[in-house]
């Protein structure tokens, strides 16, 4: 007997071997195998032949080992194909978010007692009850997508919460997923309080022993709730009873890292194989889940108030042409005021701005040099607190100089711009008797640091936290009554399709962090275009016009979710030779019906890690078709093995 063998490698098709005849193989089985020079290389038997295929010129060689208790389920291997076959991805290296490493494969399981059980009861308001009840009906009926959507702070997660009770009365395993693992200790410690035993989490962070632990509880069926980032998703369950997408419509669902996939999607696509339910939790649904309620795809549940009962926070604009900012300064006038009345009142308050470091570009006033990373087209960030420049690209760190490099003037740099550094330095001034916190991911790059950070702000440690884009969502603080977005236009500009959603989901998530418990919340907007239709649609909070007429907008271009696109993304370290082979691909076939391709052009980040970087973006009505000529253009014109051609299905980055 043979079988084929999916090595967890770069290939996109399976290899031939021979069984032992001691050996019991299975479809699905883990086995190790010898590949090439190494001896143990891991794999998983895709189908059994009897007789190998005639064209096979190699000797064929014999299954090492088999992982006799491993074992992967055919909605996992369908799950496999079809995330090949749509992302482009080599099947290899998807096999490969399963099963890992072999460390966790041959971990030695042992069945442990169950988690305790002990659900603290919770009274849900009216609209809660309403929403529970909705969602427990399609449960019972369907397993088609559900949307829960609620204004912030209306309790989104108590509702699905209700879900997760159920699942686990149920014996059944369920999957949180969230888009950050920021959001992991807050939401860890409210399902604590709330069933009484400790979720197990996953993501990159999580110790050896701890992974191995919980990819043998998925496995082996126990009833496990598990919190994790896009990872968790390729766990082995083998009862999964619920997966909630929290935060749906966050970019960070999308791999942007060797496979390139969207996590959310991808849930959508397995609770489907699977049979199971899936609820997609957000106060912002992304304008794709948002076309499939219109489509009458996903089941729609809404929450319209605050559970506290309040008010949502107002919204007002500074408009940055008529309030002018003093010279070197970056907080106006009227956030100034708002910030000292919230702190009279002993109540806490967060500033927003979507830049890390300290100032983002540094020039010299003399001759006009400005500070660039050597192995990427980007400006380099100053950081004040730790005393470098850095490319936040690359991440290389250069020393900070006061003498221009070029021109040699002294003291000629000059600082443009601020980060949440220099806004914190900003505060210190001018509240010097307070407690100013900063949280962004070059600080909060732990689950231990994000959790102290959190700690101190709810515990009333940090009076004013400055905070990036990861303060903007998921996070309940009952002591904050004040938000105020500095740079509310930076995220407007720019050629990304989805820029204008991001930033109007950013700024009203990020809005909606003040007043959510018994305290009315403000938020105020620094903008230069306050007239703006996406400004004008924040204040008013008429996300209803908003999303139509986006929708509308992608419609007319034909671009997702009306259209679809994959992104080639061709790097090499000689500029002369990866433009000659992106013009080749352009040329490679004949375009197809229905189908166009633009570019090749220049990356906007044209030099990354010392690689030059062009771009072709493909569209069609079709992504069957799509795919299909995509395959076909690759396969007629190969990358040299100086070239790297990297494939992105439903691009989300267009730099």
């Amino acid at each position: 007997m043979y079988c084929n063998v999916i090595v967890t490698r770069p290939f996109d098709h399976a290899f031939t071997y021979r069984i032992k005849n001691n050996q019991k193989v299975k479809i699905g089985s883990v086995v190790s195998v010898p590949f090439g020079k190494k001896k143990d290389q891991l794999g998983m038997v895709y189908e059994l032949i009897n007789q190998p295929d005639k064209r096979e010129t190699f000797a064929i060689k014999e299954i090492g080992y088999i992982f006799d208790k491993i074992v992967l389920n055919k909605n996992i291997i369908q799950f496999i194909k079809w995330v090949s076959d749509y992302t482009l991805a080599p099947i290899g290296l998807v096999v490969k978010l399963f099963v890992i490493n072999d460390k966790i494969i041959s971990h030695n399981y042992v069945t442990e007692d169950d988690n305790l059980f002990n659900p603290n009861p919770v009274k849900l308001n009216k609209d809660q009850t309403k929403a529970a009840d909705t969602i427990n009906k399609f449960i019972s009926q369907s397993t088609a997508p559900i949307v829960l959507e609620g204004v912030t702070g209306s309790g989104k997660t108590e509702v699905y919460f209700d879900a997760i009770e159920r699942a686990i009365k149920k014996k059944q395993q369920a999957l949180i997923m969230l888009p950050e693992i920021s959001l992991t200790p807050q939401l860890e410690e409210r399902f604590h309080q709330r069933f009484g035993f400790l979720p197990d989490v996953w993501h990159s962070k999580i110790s050896d022993k701890k992974r191995k632990s919980i990819w043998h509880h998925c496995y082996h069926g126990k009833p496990v709730i598990i919190i994790g980032a896009r990872s968790s998703l390729f766990l082995p369950f083998q009862n999964l009873g619920l997966i909630v997408v929290d935060e749906e419509h966050d970019a960070s669902y999308k791999q942007e890292d060797n496979i390139r996939y969207q996590a959310r999607d991808l849930a959508v696509v397995r609770a489907g194989i699977e049979k199971f339910s899936i609820i997609l939790s957000s106060a912002t649904p992304s304008l794709e889940t948002q076309n499939n309620i219109n489509k009458k795809k996903y089941t729609h549940v809404f929450l319209p108030s605050q559970f506290s009962g309040l008010a949502l926070p107002k919204i007002e604009l500074v408009d940055l042409q008529k309030t002018k900012l003093e010279k070197d300064k970056w907080i106006s006038s009227k956030i100034y005021s708002e910030l000292k009345n919230c702190i009279d009142k002993k109540e806490q308050a967060l500033l927003f701005l979507n830049r890390r470091g300290y100032s983002p570009l540094s020039l010299c006033i003399e001759c006009g040099y400005r500070h660039q990373c050597e192995q990427c087209t980007s400006w380099l960030v100053m950081h004040h607190n730790k005393k470098r420049l850095l490319c936040h690209h690359c991440g290389t760190i250069y020393q900070i100089q006061s003498t221009c490099p070029q021109c040699a003037a002294e003291d000629s740099i000059k600082l443009i711009g601020p980060g949440v550094e220099r806004l914190a330095e900003e505060l210190k001034f001018l509240f010097s008797n307070k407690s100013i916190g900063i949280m962004s991911s070059d600080n909060a790059n732990t689950p231990n640091k994000i959790k102290k950070i959190i700690d101190d702000f709810d515990n009333k440690k940090i009076d004013i936290l400055v905070a990036t884009q990861i303060m903007s969502k998921g996070y309940h603080f009952p002591n904050l009554s004040f938000v105020g977005v500095i740079d509310a236009d930076s995220g407007l500009m720019g050629g990304d399709i989805r820029a204008v959603e991001r930033t109007y989901n950013l700024l009203q998530q990020v809005s909606g962090r003040a007043g959510r418990s018994n305290k009315l919340g403000k938020a105020y907007i620094q903008t230069y275009f306050p007239n703006q239709p996406v400004i004008q649609s924040l204040q008013k909070r008429d996300r209803k016009t908003f999303v139509e007429q986006s929708l509308k907008d992608r419609e007319a271009f034909q671009i997702p979710p009306f259209g679809h696109m994959t992104a080639l993304i061709i790097s090499g370290s000689s500029k002369s030779k990866t433009e000659i082979y992106a013009g080749n691909l352009s040329r490679a076939h004949k375009i197809e019906n229905n189908l166009s391709v633009l570019g090749p052009v220049e990356a906007p980040i044209f030099l990354l890690r010392g690689q030059y970087r062009f771009r072709l973006l493909l569209k069609g009505n079709s992504r069957k078709i799509l795919n299909k000529f995509t395959r076909k253009i690759i396969k007629l014109c190969p990358p040299p093995p100086t070239i790297k051609l990297l494939v992105d299905v439903d691009p989300y980055s267009f730099v």
